[in-house]
């Protein structure tokens, strides 16, 4: 054990020494003066970039624009075309003679058919990982792979535009509207890597095309019955599958029927833009018999093609649907607000069409069509046949349109020798015969449906 003492001493004696230590520092300190300034902590140099400097104080806020719509109960363009006559209805209700929207920016690297050299294929980044919706082909040159992929989306009537740049990508739309995009990188040890990207709509109708591309791509074809998911419409309706016949369900009156037509009316007649879309959606299932009921898909036609209905007091379905189909906006703007507008009312456009195809083909194969549009045959004769066969003009930008189009000329051209006539003098062939060449080059269910209406129009003139 240590004494105490000394302890102490040593504590005294290394005091000592670090005065001794610290006296000559404290010495000079005291030569140079007591009245030596302080020395100022050194501050770092801040640096700045003016970006942009002639905008800089001109900001700019960007708001999403509000949905705007039209008031269909209220629709005074439509309202008094009963009882005018048929020059000033020419002259006053004609839709005017729709111009080509001008060619955006970012499509004017894009043409119709695609083909990659195989020396042009980049690599893929290694910052996101590789998705499972792709696939690598081995022993084959890129540019017959990008054939297979453009035929395979022709055959399976997909909007597509293919990029001529070194981009190697191809904007894709379905007849689902579901956009994707299919990209072609080089894959190492001479192999091609396809990968295909959902940006929005069905998963499942996606799923659907992107295994038909990535089989396309490794040149397997396609069998029977996926071929027979292409069409728009069931092949069997559903009171007379094996499930609905071996279950007994309890009678549906009308009154029933007709208050679930009015709940479609009421979404349609909302200011909201998603109640909007789903009455359209809905109302295209109430108006094919394949879908739904034949006496609830006669009550819902009847409301479209007539408009003095008396289904219609509360909220006219005939003007909603008619003025979708007419007065339609091309818009040339390149945002992507807008372009999300454009978006929305195409689609909405589109189910338009298809209620209507689906009306005016229950009518005529109930023998009801002329009679349910005898008070309004002037209209459907001066505005509705030009505006389809428009439709039918423009089938390079509207594809999915011009499918219906074919479908409601083919309709009206069957019912009446008059429609038949109007549409030969609207100069109905040569319509429908670049509907027909757009089909066959990029859109297969269009050439089919403009094949089959000029052998009607034919027949019937």
């Amino acid at each position: 054990m240590s004494d105490p003492k000394q302890n102490i001493n040593d504590y005294e004696l290394k005091r000592q020494q670090r005065q001794q230590q610290q006296s000559p520092s404290a010495a000079r300190s005291s030569s140079l003066g007591e009245q030596s300034a302080p020395i100022a902590e050194q501050q770092p140099i801040m640096r700045s970039v003016a970006i942009n400097p002639l905008t800089q104080n001109k900001r700019t806020l960007h708001f999403e624009p509000a949905l705007r719509r039209v008031e269909p109960g209220g629709l005074a363009h439509l309202q008094p075309l009963r009882g005018v006559s048929q020059s000033e209805l020419i002259t006053s209700k004609a839709p005017p003679k729709q111009q080509l929207p001008a060619r955006r920016k970012s499509e004017s690297s894009l043409v119709h058919k695609w083909y990659v050299e195989h020396l042009t294929l980049p690599s893929r980044s290694d910052d996101l990982p590789l998705f499972r919706t792709s696939r690598v082909v081995h022993s084959t040159p890129a540019n017959v792979i990008s054939n297979r992929i453009s035929d395979c989306l022709q055959s399976r009537s997909i909007k597509t535009k293919y990029s001529k740049t070194n981009d190697n990508v191809a904007k894709c739309r379905s007849i689902d509207f579901c956009k994707f995009t299919i990209r072609l990188y080089s894959g190492g040890e001479g192999g091609v890597l396809v990968e295909v990207q959902r940006l929005c709509g069905d998963a499942v109708s996606f799923m659907k095309d992107c295994r038909a591309v990535l089989n396309a791509s490794e040149g397997k074809t396609e069998d029977a019955q996926s071929s027979a998911d292409m069409p728009l419409y069931l092949r069997l309706p559903v009171s007379q599958m094996a499930f609905a016949k071996k279950v007994s369900l309890p009678p549906i009156t009308q009154e029933e029927q007709a208050d679930s037509v009015d709940v479609t009316a009421e979404l349609l007649s909302s200011h909201q833009s998603d109640s909007n879309m789903l009455g359209m959606e809905s109302l295209v299932i109430q108006t094919d018999p394949l879908k739904t009921l034949k006496s609830t898909a006669i009550l819902a036609s009847r409301r479209i093609l007539c408009l003095s209905d008396p289904g219609n007091k509360a909220f006219n379905m005939h003007n909603y649907v008619m003025s979708l189909l007419i007065y339609n906006e091309e818009s040339s703007s390149s945002s992507s607000e807008e372009m999300a507008l454009d978006d929305y009312a195409m689609k909405l456009r589109n189910l338009a069409m298809s209620a209507l195809s689906n009306a005016l083909t229950l009518f005529s194969t109930e023998n009801l069509l002329l009679s349910t549009i005898s008070s309004n045959r002037e209209w459907y004769t001066s505005v509705l046949i030009p505006k389809l066969l428009q439709d039918l003009s423009t089938a390079a930008h509207h594809p999915h349109d011009a499918c219906y189009a074919s479908r409601c000329i083919s309709t009206l051209a069957e019912s009446s020798v008059e429609f038949a006539t109007k549409m030969r003098e609207s100069g109905g062939y040569d319509a429908i015969k670049n509907a027909e060449d757009v089909g066959v080059r990029e859109f297969a269910l269009l050439a089919q449906d403009a094949g089959n209406c000029q052998n009607i129009l034919r027949c019937c003139v």
